[in-house]
């Protein structure tokens, strides 16, 4: 496959103290162990969980069974990316349905299987205020069905997660995480500049290789 493209666009955050996270993930912690004034070279450590910043959730976070971090299908880290633009029609708290879903495919087309499939919400705007990781927007559990019946191979939004403020309520765990991992789905936070994107694009997703892990810092590249 030859790629044409003009730019590319970085869709990650820093990973920083001021990273976006879901609570009550911790913030990130930098310190130093070695500084160019009193040991001639520069080292930090960082403390973070794999679950902060821009990330990937891989299937072992809720199934015994799942894959790792480090186990991830190469296939799924590159690809076709379709961008589901819903940011000037949801308000902070709403759901994304299968209903929307069906409603943006009669508008703009199928979204083939094997797609990485982006969700713009519009939450990104909101990053630095205290809304963003207490009432955002997320998928339904029929809107997470409906993706894996069209054979979507990840998903992504600019929210705090994937799943809808209500489905973090209650009794259980969220369904659309449940949903989507148990059909082998890794998922995407906290993306930014998705407003950057046209509807179709490549992508390139390129998480840290942890082992034992459900999560991981990734950095997202748009081709376009």
């Amino acid at each position: 496959m030859q790629l044409n493209f003009q730019k590319v666009i970085d869709l990650s955050y820093q990973v920083d103290e001021n990273s976006p996270r879901e609570l009550p993930i911790d913030p990130v912690r930098i310190y130093d162990t070695a500084t160019i004034e009193k040991d001639g070279y520069f080292e930090s450590r960082v403390d973070l969980s794999g679950h902060c910043a821009t990330h990937i959730d891989v299937p072992c976070l809720m199934f015994a069974n799942g894959y790792t971090v480090a186990e991830i299908p190469i296939e799924k880290l590159t690809g076709e990316g379709v961008l589901i633009d819903l940011s000037n029609s949801k308000q902070p708290g709403e759901q994304v349905t299968a209903e929307d879903l069906r409603s943006w495919v009669s508008k703009n087309g199928d979204i083939a299987s094997g797609s990485i499939v982006f969700l713009r919400t519009g939450m990104d705007r909101l990053v630095n205020e205290e809304i963003f990781n207490r009432k955002w927007i997320g998928y339904s559990k029929d809107a997470a069905e409906l993706l894996v019946e069209m054979g979507i191979k990840v998903v992504g939004t600019d929210a705090c997660s994937i799943d809808a403020l209500v489905g973090h309520q209650g009794d259980g765990l969220p369904p659309a995480h449940l949903t989507l991992l148990g059909a082998g789905i890794p998922q995407i936070e906290d993306l930014k500049s998705l407003g950057d994107l046209p509807k179709h694009f490549y992508v390139v997703i390129a998480p840290m290789k942890l082992a034992r892990s459900s999560g991981a810092p990734v950095r997202v590249l748009a081709f376009v």
